[in-house]
């Protein structure tokens, strides 16, 4: 089994409503704590729980609840000494935060529906690693469908381990933001953010310290490159987790 307990914070200014660009009167944040856990009924299949508390802030305003919360399992189909791959799905359960209807400082969606994704992962000479994920989310009306993806690369130096990828999410469909708070236009209203076409890349930064007795101690840096109808936002991120029965042979 294994535990990984995050503490994530985001936060932006800039925004995209739709194919535009715009600017907010201050900053928007949100602060997220979660708990991942994981595990092992076999060596080939395990079973997931994500699950935690957030919150928003905008110019005093903001909403907070549980989390939408994902119930997920994942076999591991394909394995040899340096590849393997592994297909998961997962439902989500709407969180128990509040939907905004006068500005955009909702926690999130609040939508149930399910997921798939299929991930690979492969050991390369010195040291060196590389991943990716493929996958597709669907939610209840009026939330788009959404393509999301990852790939990237790493590298381990004795209980070091630093990597970066490449992250996207697309929705199939949905409607643009358009104009500005409080009013906007009268073609979108703010109870309409959940339906908004999100459409984002972004860059990862992981680095991670593993301990002999399975702990580890992780610090992620995540930005928004792009996007449509999302903030440029900058996130954040601590971790903290472990293992049991608590040893890791495979790292010397």
């Amino acid at each position: 089994m294994t535990v990984s307990t995050v503490y994530a914070y985001d936060s932006f200014q800039d925004y995209h409503p739709g194919k535009l660009s715009g600017t907010l009167p201050a900053p928007y944040n949100q602060y997220t704590g979660y708990t991942f856990l994981e595990y092992g009924l076999k060596n080939d299949i395990a079973i997931d729980l994500e699950s935690g508390y957030t919150a928003t802030d905008f110019r005093g305003s903001g909403l907070g609840g549980i989390t939408d919360t994902t119930i997920g399992a994942r076999w591991q189909f394909h394995r040899t000494d340096n590849t393997v791959w592994t297909v998961r799905a997962a439902g989500i359960v709407a969180g128990s935060y509040a939907i905004s209807t006068t500005a955009n400082f909702s926690p999130g969606d609040k939508a149930s529906g399910g997921l798939g994704s299929i991930s690979g992962g492969w050991n390369m000479p010195h040291n060196f690693y590389s991943f990716i994920e493929a996958g597709y989310r669907v939610r209840t009306n009026p939330v788009p469908q959404d393509a999301f993806g990852t790939a990237g690369i790493g590298h381990s130096f004795k209980r070091l381990t630093y990597s970066t990828s490449f992250q996207t999410s697309r929705s199939i469909n949905g409607v643009d933001i358009v104009g500005a708070a409080p009013k906007f236009s009268a073609y979108f209203q703010p109870a309409q953010f959940p339906a908004t076409k999100k459409v984002f890349d972004a860059m990862d930064f992981n680095t991670t310290y593993h301990f002999k007795s399975g702990l580890n101690f992780g610090f992620d840096y995540s930005k928004i490159l792009d996007g449509r109808n999302v903030g440029m936002k900058n996130v954040l991120a601590f971790s903290f987790g472990f293992t049991m029965p608590g040893h890791m042979p495979h790292i010397e």
